[in-house]
């Protein structure tokens, strides 16, 4: 409580304090038309344009930014100071609503579960949501201190915003929509700034279809191979509901699975028919009739504008599956016959909301859960509001502990991939590629988090090209790249352009891409580079140290894999390496030093070798005795 104390304190000299010359008093000719989003409906005519961040400035759409007058407003967490403060504050009000909310819910839907109880339900949307409200409101509050003279043009008509029905929608939505994006906005500048900007009512529609890049299982055609896969598994589940482990979505491979599970003495299943991954839609999941949210009383004491407005707000936009869908959420969990002691999941404690109530409903009565990191390299300075380590019993890591309910496995996504403990770069006619790694994150915030957010991503892309233009030309003619899957930043075709067509890799899959590669090139440290360290392939890693500040436990590893040459932050000394030693990399990736420093990294951050049953076996062995 003191930690939110202190951060409101800090945010109150921030907040909004009213004008003495209202924006409807100042002449027309001297405003400015703040766009808050890609939707050029909005963007008025001829207006002198204040952009509320790059994230209004679609890349395919340059040409249209080119013919008007714009300045963009900075984005706040550029600074990182900022941003620490940010995060502790926020970590700490994710906290506060945490307990009010579970408090709410209990009341209305009256039960009595613990904090622990919803918070498995609530997360990681109560996660992101607040980041998200807080991220809107700090760009909206920047933009108007720094900015006397604003008019704004919103629809005549406003329509209701619907709730999301799971975390899923919402994180659809969020990162991605500018419909949604457009109307969070419109409700704080209704809400907060009304007064200090002229709004002009105008005839647009601010409809239309929402991004989804979450498409449910249900909806796409199954193999043949899943449907039998499917049939197999009812018929297990026919057969037996006790398990001393239930694995859900724990990125085992099948065969993996099959070994892990006879070896600690049962039978492996899926789980496919009792946790189906329909949950971004609310078909499966009627509501009840008679439940009004608008009955809902959250008791949360509000110390600033921003704390007032969210608390106004969340009762409203708390997931459907939460409130109106609750009954048949924990009917159908209750329903689930199957037994066990122990529950293992790499994610669907974030997406699957039948899963998620049945590890809430099974955890109430003392079965352990274990969360698995879905991905892993150099964790990072603070993560997640530490809501996994919060509602697992133990949390599987890739890297060393750094919490006490952190234990190091191997990780399951690899340890059918990769047999030996330090496999050789192995030598091939199909390796001629000096391959870089893409990344790109979504558009707009989506949590508030120690990587790059927003237009940030593109300081790694343009990295890139400065290594690019550093490297000799015999390299150059063998760079390729493969652009992160679009987010909303069009990296693929911002690379293109720049570097040519040609330099465009359209192999989808990232082992096939390593297997192409003569050098493989990372920008950011996080699964992907764990993954080439892992494959024995020659690989260097180049990334904005700024964007992505590391916890203190990697501090040494990392200065280790600067000084092999292995992690660089500036583009023209990684050219320079990779000028270096292209004619063979093989033979700098087997020098003894360089050997000592990726067999540290493995160690430290990795754990892969052809041994993992025997250290999984008795780990889950000790959590079921």
């Amino acid at each position: 409580m003191n930690v939110l104390a202190d951060a409101v304190r800090q945010h109150s000299h921030n907040g909004f304090s009213p004008r003495l010359n209202p924006a409807s008093k100042i002449p027309t000719n001297s405003r400015k038309l703040l766009v808050t989003t890609a939707l050029e409906s909005t963007w008025g005519k001829t207006e002198n344009i204040l952009f509320l961040g790059e994230w209004c400035k679609l890349y395919e759409r340059r040409h249209i930014c080119a013919q008007r007058d714009h300045e963009t407003v900075r984005f706040h967490w550029n600074d990182r100071d900022k941003l620490k403060r940010d995060y502790d504050y926020l970590q700490s009000l994710h906290h506060s609503f945490l307990e009010c909310l579970a408090a709410s819910l209990n009341e209305f839907h009256q039960v009595d579960y613990s904090v622990r109880y919803w918070q498995i339900l609530l997360d990681p949307w109560l996660m992101s949501y607040v980041a998200v409200v807080f991220d809107r409101w700090e760009c909206l509050r920047i933009a108007f201190e720094q900015n006397d003279e604003i008019e704004i043009i919103l629809p005549e008509e406003i329509s209701a915003a619907v709730p999301p029905f799971s975390y899923s929608e919402f994180i659809a939505r969020a990162p991605y929509s500018d419909e949604w994006n457009h109307a969070l906005y419109q409700r704080i500048i209704e809400s907060e700034h009304s007064g200090h900007c002229v709004i002009r009512r105008e005839n647009i529609s601010i409809g239309g279809e929402t991004k989804d890049v979450q498409i449910s299982a249900s909806s796409a055609p199954r193999s043949a191979l899943s449907r039998f896969a499917l049939w197999v598994d009812r018929l297990l589940g026919c057969r037996f509901s006790k398990y001393k482990v239930v694995f859900l979505s724990s990125y085992f491979s099948w065969p993996s699975l099959i070994r892990l599970n006879l070896a600690i003495g049962q039978m492996p299943r899926l789980f496919l028919d009792e946790f189906k991954l329909d949950e971004a839609s609310s078909d499966s999941l009627p509501s009840s009739a008679g439940l009004d949210r608008s009955g809902m009383r959250l008791n949360f004491q509000a110390r600033s504008a921003f704390e007032e407005f969210i608390n106004q707000s969340i009762i409203h936009d708390i997931p459907r599956c939460l409130v109106e869908s609750y009954g048949a959420l924990r009917d159908r969990a209750r329903s689930v016959s199957t037994r066990t002691k122990a529950i293992v999941t790499a994610n669907n404690h974030w997406t699957n909301v039948h899963a998620k109530a049945w590890m809430a409903e099974q955890t109430n009565k003392g079965v352990k859960l274990v969360i698995l990191e879905h991905g892993g390299s150099f964790p990072a300075y603070k993560e997640l509001f530490d809501f996994e380590e919060d509602v697992a019993d133990i949390k599987a890591t890739w890297y060393l502990p750094y919490h006490k309910k952190h234990t190091q496995l191997p990780p399951s996504k690899l340890v059918a991939v990769f047999k030996k403990a330090l496999p050789r770069a192995e030598t091939s006619l199909s390796r001629k590629y000096c391959s870089i790694i893409g990344n790109e994150y979504p558009r707009y915030v989506y949590r508030a988090h120690y990587y790059p957010m927003a237009a940030q991503c593109l300081v790694s892309l343009n990295l890139a090209v400065r290594l690019y233009k550093g490297l000799d030309e015999e390299v150059k003619q063998v760079f390729r790249v493969k652009p992160y899957p679009d987010q909303g930043w069009n990296t693929r075709q911002r690379y293109s352009d720049i570097l040519g067509p040609e330099r465009m890799l359209a192999e989808s899959k990232l082992n096939r891409v390593f297997c192409l590669s003569k050098l493989i090139v990372c920008t950011y440290p996080e699964t992907t580079f764990s993954e080439a360290m892992a494959s024995g392939i020659p690989t260097v890693m180049i990334y904005p140290e700024h964007l992505y500040e590391r916890h203190p436990v990697a501090f040494s590893l990392l200065e280790m894999l600067r000084s092999a040459r292995i992690i660089f932050h500036d583009p023209m000394n990684a050219a320079a390496h990779i000028n270096a030693i292209w004619k063979d990399p093989a033979q700098w990736w087997s020098r003894a030093d360089v050997l000592h420093v990726r067999n540290e990294f493995l160690r430290q951050g990795l754990r892969i070798d052809g041994a993992w049953l025997k250290e999984w076996v008795p780990f889950l062995k000790s959590v079921v005795a």
